[in-house]
């Protein structure tokens, strides 16, 4: 008998994608699937679609919930989850057929989470692009993996294109008070439990990109804000490990990405909490880190020339190519 998998899907206003995410998961080549569709109070059409799905594959379980975010969603999921293994989709993505038919033919009773990489495409499901893709399989250990993952090396960090074992959510559930990097912190805290992991470098999950432009605003400067602070929570869990120097890495890269967007939204950043990220990128550096040239001249830049800092980002900004994979 196939061990039953969990497919937990928050949704909010979707109506426009829910269907074609909804039938990925049904159609799956493996079948033992109960698929917990948690409708974050939309006001659209979306609970309707839903209902006329379930009512054609019963696998399909509906909890409807006044609006409370993403990550109570998934948590309200996991809490509903029977299933031996538990899994991810974000309503406006969908997945390819073989995809957790792969991922749970390789658990054994040391791998507690097999993970793939992914696609980027267009809202009408073409390629733009793929993450990884040679199809090569890596199994780690328990701190190979956080290492990876604390540095964004193989793969990234969501939860979506990762199958879990549900015994490790025993006592753990996303951070509801974080709105950036949530699910960042919560692998943290899954691959910390996990013996080891397999990543299998196919992407089999299909991330839907809809940002269409990447302009500064107080939500830019927020997002900076929340992936620091997720950044501190793991460098402060990681004290005296193998990978607490990853985790300074990943601090150091977000302290000094929060102080280009203090600097880009500077009428929405205080100088006192400038001068403070400023201070703690200096005491870093004198600790051994922003060695490289490019590091050295942003620092200087940003401090003493912000305005001409400025300028030559939102020009930059209008003629790079944008990067479309998820936050980390």
């Amino acid at each position: 008998m196939e061990k039953k998998i969990s497919v937990v899907v928050p949704a909010y206003n979707s109506e426009l994608t829910i269907k074609r995410c909804l039938n990925s998961i049904l159609s799956q080549s493996y079948k033992n699937l109960e698929v917990i569709v948690v409708d974050d109070g939309s006001t659209d059409t979306t609970e309707s679609l839903c209902y006329e799905i379930k009512n054609i594959d019963k696998r399909v379980k509906i909890i409807s919930i006044n609006n409370s975010g993403v990550s109570h969603a998934r948590n309200v999921g996991i809490d509903n989850a029977s299933g031996e293994y538990i899994t991810f989709v974000d309503s406006d993505d969908f997945i390819d057929k073989e995809m957790y038919a792969t991922l749970v033919g390789n658990f054994d009773e040391n791998i507690d989470i097999v993970h793939c990489s992914y696609k980027n495409v267009d809202d009408f499901g073409n390629t733009i692009s793929s993450v990884g893709g040679s199809n090569n399989y890596k199994i780690m250990n328990r701190n190979e993996g956080l290492e990876c993952l604390i540095l964004g090396k193989y793969f990234a960090g969501g939860m979506c294109n990762k199958l879990y074992k549900r015994s490790l959510f025993d006592g753990i559930r996303l951070d509801e008070n974080l709105k950036i990097n949530e699910d960042v912190f919560v692998n943290y805290q899954l691959f910390d439990k996990a013996m080891s992991t397999m990543y299998i470098d196919t992407p089999y999950y299909n991330y839907v990109d809809n940002v269409n432009s990447a302009t500064h605003s107080a939500k830019q400067l927020e997002a900076s804000e929340q992936s620091l602070k997720v950044s501190q929570m793991i460098l402060n869990n990681s004290e005296n490990k193998s990978y607490y120097h990853a985790s300074q890495i990943r601090f150091t890269n977000s302290l000094l990405n929060h102080f280009k967007n203090c600097v880009l939204c500077s009428n929405r950043c205080n100088k006192l909490r400038k001068k403070d990220v400023y201070d703690e990128i200096k005491k870093y550096q004198k600790l051994g880190f922003y060695k490289t040239k490019k590091e050295k001249i942003t620092i200087i830049i940003l401090k003493y020339f912000p305005l001409f800092y400025c300028k030559l980002y939102f020009l930059y900004d209008k003629i790079r190519v944008k990067k479309l994979d998820p936050v980390q």
